[in-house]
């Protein structure tokens, strides 16, 4: 039900006014030169905050050092209000080996994943036996640096924390293969074999036949060929099943004199010896000049 009207008798005259109270009890009615007061709160120093609505108060680049002349922890930290940072170990002592954990209560602690931030290509590691800067990233409470054998000298280290730390741990394919489920990487993303397989100019009429190549490399999909001639000609790519006995056409282009020409399958069959792919250039009633002939093997 909606509010019923209100109506005032005639003898009301409507007034805006509004006033405050002072301190001492008394009030004061609100004008132009009068205007109402308003109290305003001091913010804190620190700026993580939008108005009055705090983040977590903590400051970026928190920096924390620390050093020890036996095994022990050298320097360790919570990580309230970060996502990383590095440890720089600016002494590594003699014979000793600094090991890097992190923990959520701050009593168990295991392995953190750690990577030499000065090279350009790193494997990810959890220990250290020498000076440098070692970058890491966590969701962990605490993290810690700590000599888990000791040698001799003095470890010291720097360890300074990031509120947004970039993303140190990652899958390196490089250098053998790594499974994905049941995706295989070998390491090699697109390096494709690449023949050539003629430039010795035909005669009037003439076929050019070539090496049979076998896709026996799985990571390859497809058979890419290039022809180039100063005579038209018909540039086609064959296919055998069974090892080289017979071969049939599967693709084929006309080349026009003097222009290149390109031709690409995508590969079929079993990636094995038994599956080949050739190319096979037929010559228009002119002999050559020029002629330009090559393949390749290519993931794209």
């Amino acid at each position: 039900m909606s509010n019923p009207e209100v109506s005032f008798p005639a003898r009301y005259t409507p007034v805006n006014a509004v006033a405050f109270v002072r301190p001492d009890g008394s009030f004061e009615v609100v004008s132009a030169l009068t205007p109402l007061p308003v109290a305003s709160a001091a913010l804190p120093a620190s700026s993580n905050h939008i108005g009055n609505v705090f983040v977590d108060d903590v400051a970026d680049g928190i920096a924390i050092n620390g050093s020890v002349t036996a095994a022990g922890t050298v320097v360790t930290a919570p990580l309230a209000g970060f996502g990383g940072g590095t440890f720089h170990i600016t002494s590594g002592g003699t014979g000793c080996t600094i090991s890097y954990e992190q923990s959520n209560d701050g009593v168990n602690w295991v392995s953190l994943p750690i990577i030499l931030a000065s090279a350009s290509a790193s494997s990810v590691t959890t220990t250290s036996t020498s000076g440098g800067m070692y970058a890491f990233s966590s969701s962990a409470a605490h993290v810690r640096a700590r000599v888990s054998v000791y040698g001799s000298g003095t470890v010291s280290a720097l360890l300074v924390l990031k509120r947004r730390p970039l993303n140190v741990n990652g899958t390196s394919l490089a250098g053998g293969s790594a499974s994905i489920g049941s995706v295989f990487a070998t390491g090699t993303s697109n390096n494709g074999v690449g023949y050539t397989d003629s430039i010795t100019a035909l005669g009037g009429a003439a076929t050019f036949t070539g090496t049979a190549r076998a896709s026996n490399l799985s990571q390859y999909s497809f058979f890419v060929a290039t022809a180039y001639a100063d005579v038209a000609g018909t540039l086609f790519i064959e296919q055998s099943l069974d090892t080289g006995a017979s071969y049939q056409p599967i693709a084929s282009t006309a080349v026009a004199a003097g222009t290149a020409q390109q031709l690409s399958i995508g590969l079929t069959g079993a990636f094995n010896s038994a599956s080949f792919y050739r190319l096979r250039y037929v010559n228009g009633a002119a002999a050559q000049s020029t002629f330009r002939l090559s393949s390749a093997f290519s993931a794209r």
